[in-house]
């Protein structure tokens, strides 16, 4: 991939500034990584276990057909990482309500993928893919599964020089020492550029110690909530709360109940009476309109682009952010259609 021998900052150590510098290293750039914390994927991308799927759409898209791309390319890509604690475990998910049944089946007819990617399943075939009794019915992506969100943050920085505690303040002094800035540094994204509509969201998960049923758990479970089938440890993830008018990530004990109150009521067999055993909250960045943003920052200038509001799909969405900031920085035919490159514009809000 050599040729290219730019040098780019990239500001942002967690999912978002972590694949792209992977991205851009690979393509032969000189990249350095700026984090204001003390540590890489210190904020929302640090959690242990991050499920990955599509977001669903009823219709084909331009969003949706970002997420289809960006989810293909992380099933492609993640078997190649040795230390991510990458888990294929397959998803279900649930049918739990008429508003699902309906979606999920325009979602199947509309998205036309084969069967052994994407399937309706009853309830007794749902239940025999996850080793447990289940209530309902499922779409079930047998690509899907899990990683740790932190450990792929490590992979992906590998060999790229990373400066930690290093809060950037001023962008005319990056500019004149690299060809190229990329804002990738979630929320604070808005001390660069204010105007756009970022907001964020508090999520605690919970970790909880298996217990007879849930150990037989094999694949992932989606119900508006989510369940991870135990880890080495006998552990699951259980998640997750979603609170847009907190911006803390304090521990709050009545989250873990929330969450398993909600696992004990579509999924009564495994219960709500698991023992938690560790917790962590974190704070996502979202857009209004639910859509990341990817970009150019022509306001800024020309040398400055943008890649934030993954939310909570962020596994998928910034590594394909990455591929598309990388096309763009240097000048190759675009991995995305036109109208999806458009939906991501960072001008999109004022057309």
């Amino acid at each position: 991939y050599g040729g290219n021998c730019m040098r780019i900052a990239v500001i942002g150590a967690g999912l978002a500034g972590s694949s792209l510098a992977f991205t851009l290293k690979r393509f032969g750039s000189e990249v350095i990584v700026f984090e204001a914390s003390g540590d890489v994927a210190s904020a929302a991308s640090g959690n242990q276990v991050g499920l990955y799927n599509p977001r669903f759409t009823a219709e084909r898209t331009p969003q949706s057909d970002y997420y289809v791309a960006a989810y293909s390319l992380a099933v492609r890509m993640f078997s190649a990482f040795a230390d991510i604690d990458w888990n294929p475990c397959g998803a279900l998910h649930l049918i739990t309500d008429e508003k699902r049944e309906k979606r999920y089946a325009q979602t199947l007819e509309n998205w036309r993928w084969e069967p052994e990617h994407m399937r309706l399943l009853n309830a007794q075939q749902a239940s025999d893919v996850a080793g447990v009794e289940l209530g309902y019915g499922a779409l079930y992506l047998p690509d899907s599964g899990s990683v740790s969100p932190a450990k792929l943050c490590r992979s992906y920085l590998k060999g790229i020089e990373v400066r930690l505690n290093h809060e950037v303040e001023d962008l005319e002094s990056l500019q004149r020492e690299f060809d190229y800035v990329v804002l990738a540094c979630a929320y604070g994204v808005k001390a660069f550029a204010p105007d756009l509509p970022l907001s964020q969201v508090r999520g605690q998960v919970s970790i909880v110690q298996q217990s007879q049923v849930s150990e037989k758990l094999k694949c992932a479970l989606c119900y508006g909530g989510y369940m991870s089938p135990a880890n080495d440890e006998g552990q699951h993830l259980v998640g997750s709360t979603f609170q847009r008018w907190l911006s803390h990530s304090d521990i709050i004990e009545q989250d873990d109940l929330d969450n398993l109150e909600k696992l004990g009521h579509f999924v009564p067999v495994i219960g709500r009476d698991l023992e938690v055993v560790g917790h962590r909250a974190s704070v996502r960045t979202t857009v209004q309109d639910h859509f990341p943003i990817v970009g150019r920052l022509d306001h800024l200038a020309k040398n400055i682009y943008v890649s934030t509001g993954h939310g909570s799909h962020g596994i998928i969405s910034s590594l394909m952010a990455a591929e598309l900031l990388s096309d763009m920085i240097y000048k190759r035919p675009l991995s995305l259609g036109r109208q999806s490159v458009k939906a991501l514009s960072p001008y999109r809000f004022s057309q």
